[in-house]
């Protein structure tokens, strides 16, 4: 299983070096990605802090890209607030810099007032956003590409540079809808912070159609976990912020209408959060690996203002145990 890491490209504590600067450590300590964000704007909840900055995601990849070789280079996930035609090119550019280094990760988005700003019904947010995914399929294989659709249409378009026409395409989202979306129009699903409880029946209910849709390839599961590492066990816990966690994961719950969890109890965050020293760490990293996991994205959002150190205790402890020579395999 690949490690990568959701980087502070938003909020308080959000600076060049974390983002940018460390970029050529991050690649040479042996992370596998990075990844950022995708919002017009940004407002924190309780356990973000204070910060409303949040840095565009393509133009702050591809200084990442200017910097590193072999570093891949995620989105998580990028939502319709451009045309797709302009998507298209900003990934194809992004490909060439990089030297198709990239990770599109594409969502159908949540922020009703970002849908409003731009002029998007928010209420057709999945019907939009099939339509991008089609249209990024069709520019990064052919030229001169036509479209009609119900929101977007276009004659004899191509995009060059454009990425490999093998580029895997990631469906961000935690409903079943997401899970059908994924299958439907792309390589991998990339959801983020589901129960164990209920992210067990998404990845069976993902492999009943991808055998039904005879997928030529078996689909891949990028996975987002929230984390918290710290020499005492009970310190990273305590950073956290349980309760507040456990909070916002009960209106996650009620949004998603996820059946048998309650988000009640510490418990009920497993396969949300992963938290404690090392080798705790490591011992819930690996129940992800269990599941057929390809890639674990970290965020550590709750405790950027450790950000130097967090890495250092990963790289030093938890990485080895995930690299091809290391017993994770």
């Amino acid at each position: 299983m690949k490690i990568g890491l959701r980087l502070p490209s938003y909020g308080e504590h959000c600076t060049y070096e974390r983002v940018i600067g460390n970029s050529r450590w991050i690649e040479e300590a042996g992370f596998n990605s990075v990844w950022v964000r995708d919002q017009l704007s940004f407002h924190p909840h309780a356990f973000e802090g204070r910060g409303t900055n949040i840095l565009e995601p393509f133009t702050t990849l591809a200084a990442i890209a200017a910097l590193t070789k072999q570093l891949k280079l995620g989105t998580s996930t990028v939502v319709t607030y451009r045309h797709p035609l302009v998507t298209s090119a900003l990934f194809g550019t992004l490909a060439y810099i990089s030297k198709g280094r990239i990770i599109p990760g594409i969502g159908a988005g949540n922020e009703r007032s970002a849908f409003a700003a731009v002029g998007l019904p928010f209420e057709k947010r999945g019907k939009i956003v099939e339509e991008m995914l089609q249209i990024l399929r069709l520019t990064w294989r052919q030229d001169h590409v036509s479209f009609h659709g119900e929101f977007y249409n276009f004659d004899h378009m191509t995009i060059d540079p454009k990425p490999p026409a093998d580029t895997p395409l990631f469906y961000g989202g935690t409903s079943k809808y997401a899970v059908q979306r994924a299958v439907k129009y792309c390589d991998g699903w990339l959801p983020s912070r589901i129960p164990f409880k209920v992210l067990d029946r998404f990845i069976s209910f993902l492999r009943e159609l991808e055998e039904k849709e005879k997928k030529q390839k078996r689909m891949m599961i990028n996975y987002s976990v929230l984390g918290s590492i710290d020499k005492d066990s009970a310190r990273a816990w305590k950073r956290v912020g349980v309760q507040e966690m456990i909070e916002n994961q009960a209106r996650l719950i009620r949004e998603n209408k996820w059946e048998g969890v309650s988000a009640a109890t510490k418990e009920d965050l497993d396969g949300v959060l992963v938290a404690g020293s090392p080798q705790e760490f490591v011992d819930q990293l690996f129940r992800f690996q269990e599941r057929g996991i390809e890639e674990i994205l970290l965020e550590f959002r709750t405790t950027f203002d450790e950000w130097e150190k967090t890495l250092d205790l990963l790289a030093a402890e938890v990485l080895p145990h995930f690299k091809e020579d290391g017993m994770g395999g």
